[in-house]
């Protein structure tokens, strides 16, 4: 048998998909820079906006190539070929098509500008501008070209690769190890040489913030607070923000001036590795040493709460719990990283809630150590990865109930988080996934607003609740929330369901285009205004009320948060 030259030249899958253009991935790609531009969890910035398109774009390409090389591959197992052969009406054929491309692109962006001024407005941020918005399309255009760029310069590698290899080897061994070299010397310096190096700039630099002291505030002077006399830490080890949420730790007098009502000193606790490197257990041990010291037990509530990746302590949870309960609280806080929340998630997930499996159940001992008429109600509390720490010691409701812990506020959970997805998988049938309704709200529930802490979703009361109280806060629009890998490729249930009160009620799911937006929508989730994203503020007063069943008198909760607000503006 005899093959011509033609033949021989023929291209096989490998390099079909990594050096040819494909028109189905151009395809794909194109619908994926329409879609992107659909409306999300929240309203992006311009430069935002074109990374999301970028990605998504060039995702669809690359999924549209993978999927072209197969059908060309079976195409010609069967015979079939489809071609234009004159060159001069293949490139007007191509004139015609970019340029229908290019005013359905324009046409689709601009029918979809009101809805993004729409989203705009649910969360109580301005309307994009019209130039504003445009620019986010050509942004998007000229980042896929960096992006394509990128994608071209692996194929020339490839192409280098597998011309060199083919001197010592048959075309095909050649075109395939060519693709596993350029895969793998791509892996080493994405991950070996990019990230790592990343990585380690990062940790110096946020090392070197978690060493210096925070400007304005002092060391306390009160034993019944960590860093203060006969601590079992000085308040220098205690890391910047261990010594801002020490520092900031109420007077009885000034809690007074919140509520109206006498008030005690409420204990503020902290724990941090003084070497850097983290022991739970030794974290835990610190904690427990500095219960007894400050004679926390003898509080009616003791608040477990979990710190973020810096090690921040969120105010608004704290004072609030504080001020509701006349400063009858010994609040517990352990710091296990200094790294931004987002890298600790990338780099070492597993650590937040090592250490606050870790200390909650050692405390969990240590109360029921206690005689039963003289314990204090065990609290859990934390945002985000705080929430992932403090949760991490239950895998399941059951385990939860089974505890003495007596109740919790939990805000913005990660929804990778083993509890909040347990417990969101067991809601009642018709209860949306951002607004569960577990048990009727007997002892579990779910709330955007605080307008949900004794509603569902529809707004039907639910049933009493009982003496034990576990409030899940989580916003409609706070990506930390919903945001999984399986985005890629599954339809979550919120995607499917009415929408909440600030997301766009156009909202939908695309293959692989909404994981990218709601990927970037994580940068701009702090950015939100309080109540929306994944920026929880006033809205905890109304939960810690809720979980501890305590009015909160007129003015009050304006009082409680406008102390935290002058905290921040310090």
């Amino acid at each position: 048998m005899t093959t011509t030259p033609a033949a021989e030249e023929q291209p096989g899958r490998f390099v079909a998909f990594v050096e040819r253009r494909s028109e189905l991935g151009l395809i794909v790609g194109w619908l994926a820079l329409l879609v992107s531009f659909a409306p999300s969890l929240l309203p992006r910035p311009w430069y935002v906006q074109a990374a999301a398109s970028a990605l998504s774009v060039v995702t669809g390409y690359a999924v549209g190539a993978l999927l072209g090389s197969i059908v060309r591959d079976v195409a010609g197992w069967l015979g079939v070929r489809v071609f234009v052969v004159d060159h001069r009406h293949r490139v007007r054929l191509n004139v015609v098509l970019y340029t229908l491309a290019a005013l359905i692109t324009v046409v689709v962006w601009g029918a979809g500008y009101q809805g993004r001024r729409h989203s705009a407005s649910l969360v109580g941020l301005p309307a994009p501008s019209l130039g504003t918005d445009a620019l986010s399309l050509l942004a998007a255009v000229g980042v896929t070209g960096v992006l394509m760029a990128l994608i071209w310069t692996v194929r020339s590698a490839f192409r280098v690769s597998r011309h060199v290899l083919r001197f010592a080897l048959p075309k095909p061994v050649a075109g395939l190890l060519a693709v596993c070299l350029v895969a793998l010397a791509g892996t080493w310096l994405s991950t070996s040489v990019i990230a790592a190096q990343g990585l380690e700039m990062l940790s110096a630099s946020a090392s070197k913030v978690n060493k210096q002291s925070p400007e304005d505030v002092s060391a306390p002077t009160s034993p019944l607070v960590s860093g203060g006399p006969g601590a079992t830490q000085p308040w220098a080890d205690l890391g910047r923000e261990g010594q801002i949420y020490t520092a900031h730790t109420p007077t009885p007098a000034q809690l007074q001036a919140l509520t109206g009502k006498p008030a005690q000193q409420p204990i503020r606790l902290y724990a941090a590795p003084p070497d850097g490197h983290v022991e739970a257990d030794q974290l835990a041990d610190t904690i427990v040493r500095e219960i007894e010291r400050t004679g926390a037990l003898r509080r009616s509530y003791l608040n477990l709460v979990g710190t973020t990746g810096s090690g921040w302590v969120d105010e608004y949870n704290v004072r609030s719990l504080e001020a509701l309960t006349g400063g009858d609280v010994a609040t517990a806080a352990v710091q296990y990283s200094f790294l931004p929340s987002v890298a600790q998630f990338l780099t070492n997930r597993s650590l937040p809630a090592q250490v606050g499996r870790t200390l909650v159940r050692r405390v969990i001992r240590l109360v029921e150590a206690q005689p039963a008429d003289r314990r204090p109600k065990l609290l859990l509390s934390g945002e985000s990865l705080g929430a992932l720490s403090t949760e991490a010691a239950f895998g399941n409701a059951g385990e939860l109930l089974k505890s003495p812990v007596a109740g919790a506020l939990w805000t913005g959970t990660p929804n990778s988080t083993p509890l909040w997805r347990s417990i969101t998988a067991s809601r009642q049938k018709g209860s949306p996934q951002i607004a569960p309704v577990i048990d009727n709200g007997r002892t579990i529930r779910f709330a955007g607003n605080p307008g949900q802490i004794d509603a569902d979703a529809y707004g039907r009361p639910l049933g009493p609740w009982g003496d034990r109280r576990f409030l899940f806060m989580q916003h409609p629009s706070d990506p930390i929330v919903w945001w999984d890998w399986s985005l890629i490729y599954d339809r979550p249930s919120w995607s499917r369901e009415p929408s909440g009160f600030d997301v766009d009620g156009d909202l939908s799911w695309y293959p692989l285009v909404t994981f990218w937006l709601t990927t970037v929508d994580l940068i701009s989730a702090n950015s939100a205004p309080g109540g929306h994203g994944h920026r929880y503020r006033a809205e905890q007063v109304d939960g810690w009320a809720g979980v501890l069943d305590v009015p909160v008198g007129p003015g009050e909760k304006d009082r409680i948060v406008a102390s935290v607000e002058a905290l921040d503006k310090d």
